[in-house]
């Protein structure tokens, strides 16, 4: 837990994980009402396509702009910006005028505002702590998201039963609140910024730094493989919940929070780790997914598949973090926001993306079958790297000529 000694991360922090409790409060909301409103696994897929697309694209620029601008300032704007589409669909679904092309247009809305953050805050995340901590920071910052899934999921329960659906969209407004304050509290001396430059050749000079090093290329190529292929089961959730166990919107939070579980106890694990090897440790918990996955979709057993569900969300969390780390350990200071960016594009934006497929897969062959072929293959994507030995070359330290070469 070395980062919590530092005040500027621990305010970070508990910002986020106040925003994202809120976020997964509205996920579940959203995921059932999706369902209730079309009663399709498609809708569910484009919901998440359409936050994926802009992510993706504005990320690459997300980055560049993280390398030209102070950073902190950007986290500031973006999360003040994000209450816009919030309250909007607060209002919506509070006065029962809800449409599920709201709820398109929101997640377009918000997949813009993913893509400007992202990568501000993963480049932020240096500057909380010193190098020796940033391991710590990084394993941390992991747990943010799919953690508050612990208790974000359990709180909307409550909170439907006790005071309804809209009650979910409005606290999240709430939790973007609270995590702005925190952020205004904060103290970060962020490194010397280029001149404010934006140009696409700028962008174009990132993905030209991580195709050109053979070694960053196949671990970015690699994360992305494991968000299209692996973690699109999290937008198939509410269809196992109802369709395979026909259980309700109870069960189904409850399949949510289990991933998340996972994902506190590998955080917590890896934030105390130190000295491992990364490249091999990276390698063997993305096979770790591919089996856990086809095990969990093919269990006839509710109280089983929770248990898989756990044991999925501590494989892709610390295979996220450990890519992560290797990533921020070999790259240049003046390219790390556009790197990050890059890294957002095959993390987050990838996984959206990639639950469009899977939800048409899912509407003709059951959820089931296609978490199944998605696993399938990313583990031969897997073995592919693993023989190639590529990634065992990452160095520990950024290759200096070869940013000044690009």
């Amino acid at each position: 837990m070395l980062a919590f000694r530092y005040s500027a991360f621990r305010l970070y922090w508990v910002g986020q994980v106040t925003t994202n409790v809120g976020t997964w409060m509205q996920f579940v909301a959203t995921g059932w009402l999706v369902l209730e409103l079309t009663d399709s696994p498609a809708d569910l897929g484009i919901t998440a396509a359409l936050q994926g697309l802009p992510t993706a694209v504005v990320m690459l620029f997300g980055g560049l702009i993280a390398d030209r601008f102070n950073r902190y300032r950007l986290v500031l704007i973006v999360g003040a910006m994000r209450l816009v589409p919030d309250v909007t669909l607060a209002v919506l679904v509070g006065s029962g005028h809800v449409q599920v092309w709201h709820i398109f247009a929101y997640a377009l809305a918000n997949g813009v505002m993913d893509g400007l953050n992202s990568p501000a805050g993963q480049a932020l995340l240096p500057s909380t702590v010193p190098r020796s901590a940033l391991m710590s920071a990084l394993s941390l910052n992991a747990i943010v998201y799919q953690g508050s899934a612990v208790l974000g999921p359990t709180i909307a329960g409550l909170v439907l039963a006790t005071w309804g659906t809209a009650a979910n969209f409005y606290i999240n407004v709430l939790s973007d609140v609270l995590s702005l304050i925190l952020l205004l509290m904060m103290r970060v001396e962020s490194p010397k910024m280029e001149a404010a430059r934006l140009a696409f050749g700028s962008v174009i000079e990132g993905l030209r730094y991580a195709w050109r090093r053979s070694e960053l290329r196949f671990l970015l190529l690699t994360v992305a493989s494991v968000s299209v292929l692996a973690r699109p089961y999290s937008a198939l959730l509410s269809v196992m919940a109802r369709n395979v166990f026909q259980a309700g919107p109870q069960a189904f939070g409850l399949m949510v929070t289990m991933p998340a579980i996972g994902t506190v106890v590998a955080g917590v694990i890896m934030a105390t780790m130190r000295n491992i090897p990364l490249a091999r440790a990276f390698l063997t918990m993305a096979a770790t997914v591919c089996l856990v996955l086809v095990a969990f979709s093919n269990s006839p057993l509710f109280p089983l598949s929770l248990g898989l569900l756990v044991l999925v969300g501590a494989s892709v969390t610390t295979s996220q973090t450990l890519a992560n780390t290797l990533l921020q350990r070999s790259i240049h200071e003046r390219m790390r926001g556009r790197l990050m960016g890059l890294f957002g594009v095959c993390t987050i934006a990838a996984w959206k993306i990639g639950s469009l497929p899977f939800g048409y897969i899912a509407q003709v062959w059951g959820a089931p079958r296609a978490i199944t072929v998605g696993a399938v293959v990313l583990l031969v994507v897997v073995l592919v790297v693993i023989r190639s030995r590529v990634l065992l070359v990452l160095p520990a330290e950024p290759r200096d000529a070869e940013v000044t070469a690009s």
